[in-house]
């Protein structure tokens, strides 16, 4: 076996089936159906079965997949140790991070960070906040970037605050709220509680939620479209034209507002190529808008 077949061992069983693992490293089907074939062969147990899904992991098959996301970290650390010693900054710094960061916040940072490091190579990936944090806590990214306050008891640092509001098209009369027709959007639990804990102590009634999308920018372009309010990050629509924006406050008359975090571990701080990035992110204003 190489060091190539765990990673295959492992994406699958990540992934679930050949054909999204395939894609996942970038190879062809057939060439990891080789591998596995191979495999087997040489180890002398069935890796795969087939079912109606498509195939997957046998017991042994499993067995050597939990074998691969051992070794795969290992061979990573020793790696890692190598980099610290070598003075030039190179190597691979695991990302994950909200759907929300990765579109408008890192893109512009990762690319200058690249500049100013051209062997430095990054693997990102988005998703929820939730589990981008358990991507975290699981050893399989070096830092995290997540929206909302998750606890996390290791190296932390806030990269913004965003000030929450109610966005829309026309002048809402705020005490008649709940009877206005509000567009909602799927979102992490942390901003669903944020949200619901402002309007349970404002109203006794329940919002009347006409619309719900899947995104915050599909939501932005419904009150934009007129089709009713929503409670947003104020980010998301104060360059509408036309758009009338209320701050909520807080029962202590404080603006309500969401942070957002870089998360990282202790292991991997201290790492020169995730030390040099923590230490440039940190040095950024995320406050300022990108023009």
């Amino acid at each position: 076996m190489n060091f190539k077949d765990w990673i295959i061992l492992e994406t699958i069983s990540k992934e679930g089936n050949i054909s999204r693992a395939s894609k996942k490293i970038y190879l062809t089907q057939p060439a990891v159906t080789k591998r596995i074939q191979k495999l087997e062969k040489e180890l002398d147990v069935n890796i795969l079965y087939r079912t109606n899904r498509g195939s997957q992991l046998t017991p042994q098959g499993e067995f050597l997949a939990n074998k691969a996301s051992k070794i795969i970290k290992k061979v990573e650390s020793i790696e890692n140790g190598i980099q610290r010693m070598n003075e030039s900054l190179s190597g691979t710094i695991k990302i994950s991070a909200s759907n929300f960061m990765m579109r408008y916040r890192l893109p512009a940072v990762l690319s200058d960070f690249k500049k100013k490091y051209p062997k430095v190579e990054f693997k990102v990936e988005t998703g929820w906040s939730q589990d981008m944090l358990k991507k975290l806590q699981n050893d399989e990214v070096d830092i995290a970037f997540v929206r909302g306050d998750y606890t996390w008891r290791e190296g932390k640092h806030l990269l913004f605050e965003e000030p929450m509001c109610i966005a829309s098209m026309k002048p809402l009369d705020l005490g008649k709220l709940p009877e206005a027709e509000r567009v909602d959007y799927r979102t992490d639990y942390k901003l669903h509680e944020l949200i619901d804990r402002w309007w349970m102590q404002n109203y006794s009634q329940t919002p009347n939620i006409s619309i719900v999308v899947s995104r915050t920018d599909i939501c932005r372009e419904m009150v934009a479209s007129g089709l009713g309010y929503a409670i947003l990050p104020k980010f998301v629509v104060e360059d509408v034209p036309g758009m009338h924006i209320n701050d909520i406050f807080d029962e202590d008359n404080q603006l309500i507002v969401r942070h957002s975090w870089m998360f990282y571990s202790k292991k991997t701080e201290n790492i020169k190529i995730v030390k040099t990035f923590i230490e440039y992110l940190s040095a950024i204003d995320f406050s300022k808008k990108e023009d």
